[in-house]
């Protein structure tokens, strides 16, 4: 055999070694690409399925307040929106048009506040001119508002008179749920427009 014959067999061996490593790298490339784009995929899965609808949504309230926060505070006049909002553990609730969210007494019936005095300096009533506007998710004929014995109009929704409640500090919070105070219950309006308790 030639030497010349021997150096290209070798040149070739080397080239279809080389080649068999290239294609084992691309091999194993491609795979850790696949797993990442599954498990990437699966983050997102997981993603989507905690952002769905609670199924059972908190009613009870986290804490009861001492002593009962209040304020003086003489609840603004104006044009009101209403509009639904996710609040995590509550579900979809009504909220006010920057994002607040308010409340309903179970002692009140339907289109007539009974909250005044003492009350209405921890339940400080919505007040608005004239019906508010609907945003998200909110029925407009339902929004209304109703005479209160203190003068001003209270913004009803499906009756249910609105108040804000003095101890939440920000607008996502919801510290007001399930409270037993004033000789009645204080509860966030579902998405159907009724208590959730």
């Amino acid at each position: 055999m030639h030497p010349a014959s021997n150096f290209t067999r070798a040149r070739r061996v080397r080239r279809v070694g080389a080649g068999v490593s290239i294609l084992a790298v691309s091999v194993a490339a491609s795979t850790a690409c696949a797993a990442f784009a599954n498990q990437a995929a699966s983050n997102s899965s997981t993603a989507a399925t905690t952002k769905s609808a609670v199924t059972s949504p908190r009613t009870d309230a986290l804490t009861t307040p001492n002593p009962i926060p209040s304020t003086n505070e003489i609840p603004p006049i104006g044009d009101v929106s209403l509009e639904m909002d996710d609040r995590g553990d509550l579900g979809e609730i009504l909220v006010d048009g920057a994002g607040r969210t308010v409340y309903a007494f179970t002692m009140d019936p339907m289109n007539d506040p009974t909250c005044y005095d003492a009350c209405a300096y921890t339940w400080l009533p919505l007040l608005a001119k004239g019906d508010p506007a609907g945003g998200i998710g909110i029925d407009v004929s339902a929004a209304r508002i109703t005479a209160r014995r203190d003068g001003g109009n209270q913004v009803t929704y499906k009756g249910h008179p609105l108040y804000h409640y003095a101890g939440d500090k920000v607008d996502r919070d919801a510290g007001g749920q399930g409270l037993d105070l004033f000789g009645g219950e204080w509860h966030v309006l579902t998405k159907d427009g009724q208590p959730l308790a």
